[in-house]
């Protein structure tokens, strides 16, 4: 039977990768859920505020549009695995002015950098190889740059599998060392995230048919 829970990763490599942003502008910490092992791997960009609140990968708008994701594909969140390139949420500051006159500090999401993504790598490769995923789904570009280079885009990619090695951390405790790509190959298969339609209604139609696509291979 299958354990519905967080990828158990490390404690050592969770307090390793905590502590090289313990610097930057991120907060809280989020591992990803769902079945362990699992046929399917949605890999995303980062949480944001709704998700640290909630303790849950995709929750609040594109949560519901990776519910909708899910629902296509005839597939619930028990029997898949998803999760993030960076695991706290990257955040900018600005300074607003209330009517009231008061001036306060509001937080907003941004891309994580190059920096960072680096910095939780050894996370998603724990999680890929305690999951054991089948098919590897990267949800936009920073997702499918970190598993396959940033040589190609969604744009160019989605809806077609690819099989080939990922990349994964070249030396877990030196983040220097960059990445190497791993032994192992995976079917993967790009798509657009979630949140994009939310700013793009016109893909709503392009998203469908990936989907349509996917849920084909899957049940073959």
């Amino acid at each position: 039977m299958k354990d519905t829970r967080s990828a158990p990763v490390s404690p050592e490599t969770i307090a390793l990768c905590r502590s090289r942003l313990a610097h930057e502008p991120v907060e809280g910490f989020l591992l990803g859920s769902g079945a362990v092992p699992a046929k399917v791997m949605f890999v995303g960009e980062a949480p944001g505020a709704t998700e640290i609140q909630e303790g849950m990968p995709f929750t609040g708008q594109a949560g519901r549009e990776m519910d909708a994701y899910l629902e296509r594909l005839g597939l619930s969140r028990s029997e898949v695995y998803i999760t993030s390139t960076v695991r706290s949420r990257p955040f900018k500051e600005r300074i607003i002015t209330r009517a009231s006159g008061e001036r306060v500090v509001s937080r907003s999401n941004r891309t994580p950098t190059k920096a960072e993504i680096l910095a939780h790598a050894p996370i998603l490769d724990e999680e890929i190889r305690l999951v054991r995923p089948q098919f590897l789904i990267p949800m936009g570009n920073i997702a499918l740059h970190r598993l396959i280079g940033s040589h190609e885009t969604v744009t160019s990619l989605h809806g077609k599998m690819i099989e080939g090695p990922v990349q994964q951390a070249a030396e877990r405790d030196n983040p220097a060392a960059g990445y190497r790509f791993s032994l192992e190959t995976y079917n993967i298969f790009p798509l657009f995230h979630p949140a994009a339609v939310l700013y793009n209604r016109k893909l709503s139609r392009t998203i469908e048919s990936d989907l349509d696509i996917l849920a084909r291979i899957l049940t073959e």
